[in-house]
């Protein structure tokens, strides 16, 4: 039996060595979130609640905190806006002050390089500290230019300055994997997102590979770069076109077999990424993370627990992982095969299969995968939430 005095998130991040669990939102709000957690626990657990949470993220002795990384984009940037206005009105008025020519997006954008900016100061110690191995903050390219190589790669090196410790997201789109190449060769680190399959993730780790051995050979210093492939779970699942795949080879998509879905692809990806004879560098890492099958259990995270991989996890499963398995062991579970039934009948269906195969997708076909036009689609207009926050701030301060 595990020490339940420590939260179920610390207990995951002590699987391995080489699991890690990353905060899944900026880290500005983390002290906000926080309190909001322990005013909502019951009495007696409170104290509890405050030490575990202050081992999450701890501003004085960062080598010991345990979110050991930060995901973020203008979608979760805009919630900065929203949860802590009062922090970061005064960056977003003196840069409107600041920039009078300047377009409602193109101050937008500068917001969410500030806002970005003032999010690695928080991890720059756990980033010097470590040795450059952990603390970096991904910031991502404007998901509206997913196809827009030019766009994308003068974005990446504007986020870029931004920070030592920043990691660079771009899409896993043919162009964003170009994009990622590229970044690579200049020893710029990277994090490609709206990745949900195996042809995306090794077309990836191809490219990485190519940009790395570039990069080498134009003696590029490394000893502060990192790769990470995120594949997004739920959001390849949970599509209605995989629910009619299954149904069109007279198969019922249940919760159980949708969930073990996104773990049998993540097993496989494991395997890829961590074979020595790959020669690959990029580390994987999981987000989407869903409760599931029942309402007990996230297996999205407890069957893969131990793995040499990243965790970056939203404020809201956090919450509810440290909940579920307050009094329940988390164990290193990676190298447990998907159930033997499970696997016969998700090869049956057409959408998971293409996804499973490692060419089972062609490159061009990326941005038409359900799971990615869903994705992008959602996320190409989260840059318009801060440019209309602009909006309202400069009729404001009129």
């Amino acid at each position: 039996m595990q020490n339940y005095n420590e939260c179920a998130i610390q207990r995951l991040s002590e699987t391995s060595n080489d699991m890690e669990v990353w905060w899944d939102s900026s880290p500005l709000i983390f002290k906000s979130w926080s309190q909001k957690v322990i005013d909502k626990t019951e009495d007696s657990y409170k104290e509890i609640m405050k030490k575990q949470l202050s081992k999450l993220f701890n501003y004085d002795n960062p080598l010991d905190m345990v979110f050991a990384g930060v995901t973020t984009n203008p979608r979760l940037t805009s919630k900065v806006l929203e949860l802590i206005p009062e922090e970061v009105n005064p960056i977003v008025d003196k840069i409107i002050k600041q920039n009078p020519a300047k377009t409602d997006y193109q101050i937008a954008w500068e917001v969410y390089k500030a806002i970005t900016a003032e999010g690695t100061k928080l991890y720059m110690p756990l980033f010097e500290k470590s040795g450059y191995k952990r603390g970096y903050v991904s910031a991502q390219v404007d998901p509206f230019q997913i196809t827009n190589i030019r766009e994308m790669l003068l974005q990446a090196l504007e986020l870029k300055k931004q920070g030592d410790n920043i990691m660079i997201k771009c899409p896993g789109s043919k162009e964003g994997i170009y994009v990622i190449e590229i970044l690579t060769s200049l020893g710029i680190p990277t994090n490609s997102t709206l990745v949900f399959n195996i042809p995306q993730v090794v077309a990836v780790a191809e490219s990485v590979k190519k940009g790395y051995e570039i990069g080498k050979s134009n003696a590029i210093d490394y000893s502060k770069w990192r790769s990470v492939i995120t594949i997004m779970l739920a959001r390849f699942e949970d599509r209605e076109q995989f629910a009619q795949s299954a149904e069109s080879v007279g198969i019922e998509l249940t919760s159980e077999l949708k969930r073990w879905a996104g773990i049998a692809i993540a097993k496989k990806a494991l395997k890829i990424l961590n074979d020595p004879e790959n020669g690959y560098k990029s580390k994987l890492l999981l987000c989407s993370t869903r409760i599931g099958p029942t309402s007990d259990v996230v297996y999205h995270i407890e069957k893969i627990a131990g793995a040499n991989m990243v965790f970056t996890i939203n404020p809201e499963m956090i919450g509810d992982f440290n909940r579920l398995y307050r009094e329940k062991d988390v164990a290193s579970k990676w190298e447990e095969p998907v159930p033997e039934e499970i696997m016969n009948k998700l090869l049956k269906i057409p959408y998971f299969k293409a996804g499973y195969e490692i060419d089972g997708i062609k490159d061009t076909d990326f941005v038409n995968q359900p799971s990615f036009q869903y994705t992008a689609n959602e996320f190409s207009g989260s840059m318009k939430f801060i440019e209309s926050y602009v909006t309202q701030r400069k009729q404001k301060i009129k």
